[in-house]
């Protein structure tokens, strides 16, 4: 059975998750630092070339409200850059709250906080180990999202060669 590759988008970071071959669980991958937002699809594509998934599932960042936002507009014209370089599917799934459900996960595993100035009453959280953590398991959720609406398409019917 074939691999996911899920993909949550920034402008600095892609947090990264790759199913297991049976299509059941998100694993994470190391996320990647951006110095510009085109070299997402080129990182993208090692990884298509280096893991061999079936699809991709990019993380689609609507509003709260549902609405796409000028973040939604970004990732579709990631979608659509990707799809010029890669032959595989590439679906796009509601990635909202994910990032906050990330960071709430591993402040329970013990993650340690610092409040920053951001705020009137300094309510910006940062997670100290590292911002990409949150990414990395904002991807995993994302993954693990998709993988239970899509029960088996992890390559259902497809063997690996």
């Amino acid at each position: 059975m074939k691999r996911i590759l899920a993909v949550d988008w920034g402008e600095k970071r892609l947090g990264l998750a790759l199913s297991d071959t049976l299509g059941l669980t998100a694993q994470p991958l190391p996320p990647i630092h951006l110095q510009r937002t085109s070299d997402a699809v080129r990182a993208i594509v090692e990884l298509v070339d280096a893991h061999a998934p079936a699809r991709i599932v990019l993380g689609l960042p609507l509003e709260l409200s549902g609405r796409r936002g000028s973040a939604a507009d970004a990732v579709d014209a990631l979608a659509k850059s990707l799809a010029k370089r890669v032959t595989i599917p590439i679906d796009l799934w509601d990635e909202r709250f994910t990032s906050a459900l990330a960071e709430q996960s591993l402040r329970e595993e013990g993650a340690r906080f610092s409040r920053r100035s951001g705020g009137a009453r300094g309510e910006a959280r940062t997670v100290k180990a590292d911002k990409a953590k949150i990414d990395q398991r904002a991807a995993i959720l994302l993954l693990q999202s998709w993988l239970d609406a899509h029960p088996g398409a992890g390559g259902a019917g497809e063997e690996d060669a």
